[in-house]
């Protein structure tokens, strides 16, 4: 499988302007209205996809660090960039999630329950005394 580093020819520890270079030899030699053949336009979507990625410098340090770690990014299985009929989807990217998994604290669901219930009688018991001092205090406002 390539990686976007292989997919542009350039090396990891290219500048932005190389791989800049490389994206526009590429897409001008990929793009669809100008290359007739089937794949082309598959191709072109992998380069756009890799270029977009590169390009950040925040989004490649992601994929290098998932690269070093051996998860890698499916940068085309088969160049799949857009499924259609999906509304809001902008890209796609194998194994990628904008949703993060919430840290777990360690309670539980029967200590959550317990610090509810203990909360609730703490509130009915202020509320109590509450009533309590306003009787005793016979109830007059200054």
């Amino acid at each position: 499988m390539e990686t976007y580093y292989e997919i542009l020819g350039v090396s990891p520890e290219a500048a932005p302007e190389e791989i800049r270079a490389a994206y526009r030899k590429l897409a001008k030699q990929y793009h669809p209205d100008v290359n007739p053949d089937p794949d082309a336009q598959e191709r072109f979507i992998a380069i756009q996809q890799a270029y977009e990625t590169l390009i950040d410098p925040d989004a490649r340090a992601r994929y290098d660090l998932a690269l070093r770690s051996g998860a890698g990014f499916a940068p085309h299985a088969p160049f799949r960039r857009y499924e259609a009929g999906r509304a809001g989807q902008t890209a796609w990217t194998q194994g990628f999630s904008w949703r993060g998994e919430m840290p777990t604290s360690g309670i539980g669901r029967f200590g959550l329950a317990l610090i509810l219930f203990i909360g609730g009688i703490l509130i009915a018991l202020m509320l109590v005394l509450s009533l309590i001092f306003r009787v005793l205090s016979g109830g007059r406002r200054e």
